[in-house]
């Protein structure tokens, strides 16, 4: 009797227990995103075609699995115990380093030296070349810059386990190929791994703000300008939680001082509804001058307020197209274009709108059948009296092509290269609407030429 009684209760408070979760969301409310984190929306039971949702209970059960009661207290409560007694990470996009530093998992393949192949790293700095010489052409200076994974500065403090393959890295190996192709780049891996401080947050994955002004004041002598954020008055700013440590202790308050530019800020902003993060940011300065586009990713939060400090007018967008037919319209004076070393792959996925120079014809060595060729018309009012021409070349011609152009008729029109989601190499250019007709291909190398047939 005595031992019924007891598993009954023991049974009644498990019970209690895993119901607390749940009831927990009606008491103490649902638990907020933690980080970067996204959460499930709530599963409409009836679709948009009017049948019923027949994966309406796997969609409830992660919407309740997002939102229920002390959520991020239990992840981060699981987080310590897997840092404490085994060194390692629960969350797959964060890497526990040494003395205290956090990693983003997704920089590994850097680090690892797992790097693209040369036909790839050629393709980036030419399709670079491409727009720097657009930009040109319209009287607007340009510049390239990566802005350093933190493990390429700060491989130091890295997990023993992981081999450091730097070496091979893509942000090295690229950089023949940029000087190869002239395209004006701001080298921010020397400039901040030449500095004794330390320019990244020790659990975010970015910079500092005082990092941010050093990668400025480069960015900026690149346009021919001089500057010297880095080197004004920086007092300890805001505590700052960092991006990293979030997503592995959403519900912990560890935190770290942040840099703040003492002379302070004049210029103001029109669109700046998140801090930095928004999709688009228009700036004016009085006491800056000319007018600048810049397109830049989380890296550009910090980064953003030196540029918009330097130029009277400036736009900054986190758009994944970047489009250069703007400068026309706007009259800018420089275009700066910051990409994360992580991400330098999409250069080779997205494609810039600009209209394709003209060229002559290259010696063409042999003819090859028809090759499918899309067109889709432009969606910005920039570019819709252009259309974006792509094609897929052979596979087992990407070692021996380099450069690309399409025939349309008469003109000849110099293509980028892509590599789309693994495809082959696909010749992309903007040509006029007007010029659309029948289309030919011409890829290969200065060793000769192949031409499709007119498709």
């Amino acid at each position: 009797m005595k031992n019924t009684v007891i598993n009954r209760i023991v049974i009644t408070v498990f019970l209690l227990f895993c119901l607390i979760p749940s009831l927990g969301m009606v008491v103490f409310g649902q638990s907020r995103a933690g980080a970067n984190e996204v959460l499930s929306k709530f599963p409409a039971v009836v679709d948009k075609s009017g049948s019923l949702n027949g994966n309406y209970l796997s969609e409830i059960s992660d919407w309740a699995g997002d939102r229920f009661a002390f959520r991020q207290e239990l992840v981060t409560a699981w987080s310590g115990l897997n840092a404490a007694l085994f060194k390692t990470s629960a969350e797959d996009k964060v890497i526990i380093g040494r003395d205290g530093w956090l990693y983003y998992s997704e920089t590994l393949d850097d680090y690892r030296g797992m790097s693209l192949e040369d036909r790839k790293l050629e393709a980036i700095a030419r399709n670079l070349s491409l727009m720097q010489e657009y930009a040109e052409s319209n009287d607007t200076a340009f510049i390239f810059t990566i802005a350093p994974n933190k493990n390429s500065i700060y491989p130091e403090h890295m997990p023993n386990f992981v081999p450091n393959g730097r070496e091979n890295a893509n942000s090295k190996r690229l950089m023949p190929y940029i000087e190869k192709y002239g395209v004006n780049y701001a080298d921010l891996f020397s400039a901040i791994s030449h500095e004794n401080e330390t320019m990244y947050f020790m659990t975010d994955s970015h910079w500092h703000n005082k990092g941010a002004a050093l990668a400025a004041d480069v960015i900026l002598s690149g346009l021919g300008r001089d500057s010297s954020y880095f080197n004004s008055e920086f007092i300890h700013g805001e505590e700052h939680k960092g991006d990293l440590y979030e997503m592995l202790y959403p519900s912990g308050n560890r935190t770290e001082s942040d840099f703040k530019y003492l002379p302070g800020f004049t210029f103001t902003t029109a669109k700046d509804p998140n801090g930095g993060n928004a999709i688009n940011i228009e700036s004016s300065s009085e006491k800056g001058i000319g007018r600048l586009l810049c397109w830049r990713d989380s890296f550009g939060i910090a980064l953003y307020p030196y540029l918009a400090e330097t130029f009277h007018d400036a736009v900054f967008s986190r758009s994944a197209t970047y489009d250069l037919v703007r400068l026309k319209a706007e009259e800018t004076d420089a275009v700066v274009i910051e990409l994360v070393e992580r991400n330098l792959n999409y250069l080779l996925e997205n494609m810039p709108i600009y209209p394709a120079p003209v060229r002559n014809m290259p010696e063409i060595v042999a003819r090859m059948p028809a090759i499918a060729v899309s067109a889709q018309q432009g969606k910005t009012a920039a570019s819709n009296e252009m259309m974006l021409i792509q094609a897929e070349i052979p596979a087992d011609s990407a070692d021996n092509t380099t450069n690309a152009f399409f025939v349309c008729g008469g003109p000849c029109y110099e293509a980028a290269i892509l590599y789309i989601d693994g495809s082959g190499p696909v010749v992309s250019a903007w040509i006029p609407a007007a010029d659309i007709g029948d289309i030919s291909v011409v890829y290969g190398n200065d060793g000769g030429y192949c031409i499709s047939d007119a498709a």
